[in-house]
């Protein structure tokens, strides 16, 4: 066989200036790839920063607005505000012992429960023994509560005053508490290591922690921790959080320190490199071979075939040239065909979901109305009897468990509207019956509040397997154009009516409203895209083209319609 080194240089310099390339595009996937990773890092860094914020602030202005309020219940108490009015150590005592036992145990990172006179003087305590006089009272004429450092330590302080009939300040009560109890607070809603840390005037440092850990500790106590610094502690990785938080007073503010571990992003990050490399390193000596072997193959044939080659060699340049044109317009019309169709099915997706939310944010609104109002109600008549002085425990408890039950309602109303928005990418196997009443639980305010009778007739339950999500969606849809036109007809004594039968072998969801039917020739003309008969404010035309490509192509069932006597009539078959 006769080879040409001609040829075995044009091989040598193909293999190279592929993988040349090869190499190129894979380290500009890999640095894309690894930007990608970084930027969901860091946003994910500022999502918990974020969140270990708002757990902080609603941590504290719960226990702040719980102790100050628990004050003002042991001021209201039998006795208690006679006995400041007489600085009756004794009396307080008595009546407030038993109180003190039962708060103690609920919160064992309570210090102390202190009695003050109206000047600010200690009367008597539970507990640690405090400060003789209290803090900050003049600059405060209400409760108040923040952290401060007395003579002894940095503790959390809660102050309700005591008033007498003339609105005049009889005495004061304080709760002194451990700051670690903020640390366990926090530590119920996040899994991340706290620390809060106080500097005194002179210099020394105070640490709060929920519990020992010699590895973080140490880190803690000999780093200078800033925001911007990576720790690394037993072979982990962790982001440190910095919140400045303030005192009672300028020298009593203080630093939260959270410790998150993002170890995962750098092992994200290492498979990631690898993957790619593995990648990189396999392509490459495929690439290799399969060139090698194609040139081996050529070198080969070419002997046999250059005569013929020669001979023919123009004409064939000719026909190549022309059926390349050919083939490149052909291709470029088709892909650019199915670019334009491509792109228009997913506006049009994307202008329906929109459409829905929308639609479903209206739905949510008329579900919350009426436990909005509940709540409303509850809070007047909790605000009435406390003014009255007849809000009893068992009043509180009692109305405290119904607005429970109706912020439930509401939270379940927001659990049905992001299921109803779950991506599922299977299909599954469902009663339709359950999807059905998934449609009913999210319109059905909104027909009610609307005077529009939905009824659902169930003859044969039947199961269907499909992607329950989208059947839900484009159910939805139906019911929701007729409503509008419902609506817009002003039709008296509006219905909508769901039938659920089989017939004929075949499993039948049947629709049919009031409204006096569809006023367009054909009436299948409604399934076309930007087809309505709404008001340009009032639709888009796509409502009913998603619902038809939902339910046959994505979902491989039937659907058609057609007017009856009283209106339009919509029937799905799977």
């Amino acid at each position: 066989m006769k080879y040409n080194k001609k040829l075995f240089s044009v091989k040598a310099k193909t293999i190279i200036l592929v993988l040349a390339i090869y190499f190129i595009l894979s380290l500009i996937f890999f640095f894309i790839r690894y930007l990608d990773i970084k930027e969901f890092a860091l946003a994910d860094q500022k999502s918990q920063l974020q969140r270990v914020e708002l757990v902080y602030n609603e941590t504290f202005n719960r226990i702040s607005k719980f102790y100050i309020t628990r004050g003002y219940a042991n001021i209201n108490s039998y006795g208690i505000k006679e006995a400041f009015a007489q600085n009756d150590s004794d009396s307080l005592h008595e009546l407030s012992l038993p109180r003190w036992n039962v708060i103690k145990k609920e919160n064992p990172f309570l210090k102390s429960f202190c009695f003050y006179d109206r000047d600010g003087k200690i009367l008597i305590y539970f507990g640690r023994k405090p400060e003789p006089k209290l803090f900050f009272m003049k600059q405060h004429k209400r409760g108040y509560a923040g952290f401060w450092y007395d003579a002894k330590s940095f503790n959390f302080h809660a102050v309700s005053e005591a008033r007498d009939a003339s609105l005049n300040i009889v005495g004061y009560i304080e709760f002194i508490i451990n700051p670690k109890f903020f640390l366990s607070e926090i530590r119920k809603l996040t899994n991340i290591y706290t620390y809060i840390m106080y500097t005194k005037k002179d210099g020394e440092k105070i640490t709060f922690k929920l519990k020992k850990n010699v590895a973080f500790d140490d880190v803690v106590q000999s780093k200078k921790i800033d925001k911007t610094q990576i720790i690394h502690i037993k072979n982990k990785i962790y982001m440190p959080y910095i919140i400045q938080e303030k005192g009672i007073a300028k020298d009593n503010n203080f630093k939260i320190l959270f410790l998150q571990n993002i170890s995962h992003w750098k092992n994200i990050l290492d498979k990631s490199i690898l993957q790619s490399l593995i990648l990189l390193i396999a392509l490459m000596l495929a690439t290799s071979i399969l060139i090698n072997y194609g040139f081996n193959i050529i070198l080969k044939e070419l002997d046999e075939s250059n005569r013929k080659l020669k001979k023919t060699q123009d004409d064939l340049k000719k026909i190549n040239k022309n059926l390349q044109i050919e083939i490149d317009k052909e291709i470029q019309l088709k892909l650019k065909k199915e670019r334009e169709a491509n792109e228009k099915e997913r506006i049009l997706a994307h202008q329906s979901k929109l459409a829905s939310m929308g639609e479903m944010i209206g739905n949510i609104a008329h579900q919350w109305r009426q436990p909005l109002t509940e709540l409303s109600s509850i809070l007047i008549n909790l605000e009435l009897f406390y003014e009255m002085g007849k809000l009893t425990k068992e009043k509180f408890h009692t109305k405290v468990e119904e607005a429970n039950e109706q912020i439930i309602f509401m939270s379940k109303t927001i659990d049905d509207f992001r299921n109803f928005f779950a991506s599922r990418k299977k299909k599954e196997r469902h009663n339709i019956s359950e999807i059905i009443d998934r449609v009913h639980n999210l319109i059905f305010a909104s027909l009610k509040n609307n005077n529009i009778d939905l009824a659902l007739h169930v003859k044969n339950d039947f199961e269907v397997f499909v992607f329950p999500n989208e059947i839900a969606q484009a159910v939805l849809n139906i019911l929701s154009n007729a409503k509008d036109i419902l609506l817009e007809r002003r039709v008296h004594n509006a219905s909508i009516k769901i039938d659920l039968f089989s017939k004929d072998s075949k499993n039948i969801l049947m629709i049919t409203d009031n409204a006096g039917g569809i006023k367009v020739s054909p009436v299948d003309k409604i399934f076309e895209p930007y087809f309505s008969t709404k008001h340009a404010k009032s639709g888009t035309g796509i409502g009913l083209y998603m619902t038809k490509t939902i339910i046959e192509k994505n979902n491989n069932a039937k659907i058609e319609v057609k007017n009856s006597k009283k209106g339009a009539v919509f029937t799905i078959v799977f």
